[in-house]
Parts: structure tokens; sequence; C-alpha cells
């Protein structure tokens, strides 16, 4: 099977109605999201392609805090671990004893994983927003976003339940959260990373 980092970060026709519905939906999903300045929780995920076929399973654990940190760590199938201060993201793999080290530029900062931990106030500028049965799809305004669309649900608690991602391939990224915590005390240290010695380490600037 290919290693591929979370597709959820990397990969990274829906029909909207009125202006006003559009910005109604964007302003009920930032009221969702601007008591969440730090969430930290479980995943799955699955990869399909455009007929429905599974091409990989990967589970693992994150930490995001605002603005733009993120800890993202997949144990199932292959380990590996992706950290971003808002500044520098390291994408290390134990098993390559390989990181690589590069600059978070505004088109990263779209990827649907930062997006729990973006500013909110962006979203109505960054996005096209409808809301249908509890679920919020997004459209990003710029051709140049790393995904195509994307639907978020919310759980009776108010925090991200399932996210699923389109990107311009057709494939599909489902990503389902459990054990998520609001809010919880998370250390500036964990969004940054110093690689064990020995690791061979690439520059993408």
């Amino acid at each position: 099977m290919k290693r591929t980092l979370s597709i959820f970060l990397i990969a990274l026709g829906f029909t909207f109605g009125t202006a006003h519905a559009r910005a109604d939906a964007s302003e009920e999903l930032s009221r969702l999201l601007q008591p969440l300045g730090a969430l930290s929780g479980n995943f799955r995920q699955t990869l399909k392609d455009q007929k429905g076929k599974t091409l990989q399973k990967s589970s693992g654990n994150f930490s995001v805090q605002r603005p733009g940190r993120l800890r993202w760590k997949t144990g199932e199938p292959y380990s590996q671990l992706l950290v971003t201060n808002n500044k520098q993201l390291w994408l290390y793999d134990p098993d390559l004893e390989q990181v690589t080290i590069r600059p978070v530029d505004n088109r990263m900062k779209e990827t649907p994983a930062l997006l729990l931990g973006g500013k909110v106030e962006d979203i109505r500028g960054s996005f096209t927003v409808e809301s249908k049965k509890g679920a919020y799809y997004l459209t990003p305004k710029r051709a140049s976003a790393p995904f195509k669309s994307m639907v978020i649900r919310f759980d009776n608690k108010g925090l991200p339940s399932a996210m699923t991602v389109r990107d311009g391939m057709g494939q599909t990224t489902d990503i389902r959260f459990n054990g998520m915590r609001a809010n919880p005390n998370l250390s500036s240290h964990m969004f940054n990373f110093k690689p064990p010695k020995g690791t061979d380490i690439i520059r993408d600037e």
C-alpha cells in the first residue's frame, strides 16, 4: 500500500441558494467554531476513489489550537506525525527516519484540519457555505484551494463529529471523530518539533 501522509491534510457541484442564505450558514458555522479555541481527539479516516472503492484507511489522534497550530499523528497503518506552529510545518516519518520541513503559506492554511484552528472570521471570505439538516457544505472560493468541497457535521454538544472532503481528482476522504475534548489545556511546545538525532532532514522551501 502506498505510504501517504494523512490524506485529510495534504490532498487536500453543489447548487447554492441566495446570498442571504449563504451568509446565514456562514454565521451559524462561525458561531459553532468560535468557542472552540482548541480541540483534541481521535480520528478514523477512509480514502475512496471516484467510484467509491476504498483506497486506504488510517487512524490516529490530533490536537488543534488557534491560531493555526496543529499536531496530527497517524498510528495506523503507518506511523506519521505532522506538526505546525502556524509558521513552519514538520512532516516526520519515524520508519524512514526522515522529516520534511516547509514554511506555512496561505494555501496550506486552507487545508481542512487547519480550518478548525484558523480564524473564524475568515470563513465567509474564503468559502461559500450552505447548511442542510445540521451539516455545513463548504466550497472554497479560490480555484487553487487544496480541496474542492467539504462537509462538516457536529454532534449534540456542538463539537465536530465528521468531515467529508472531496479533492480535485474526485477522491473522497471521510473522517470520523471520537473522544473529542473542547478547549483542553495544550502546551505550545507540542506544536513545535525537534527531529530525533540521526533523522534525515529535507527542507522544502
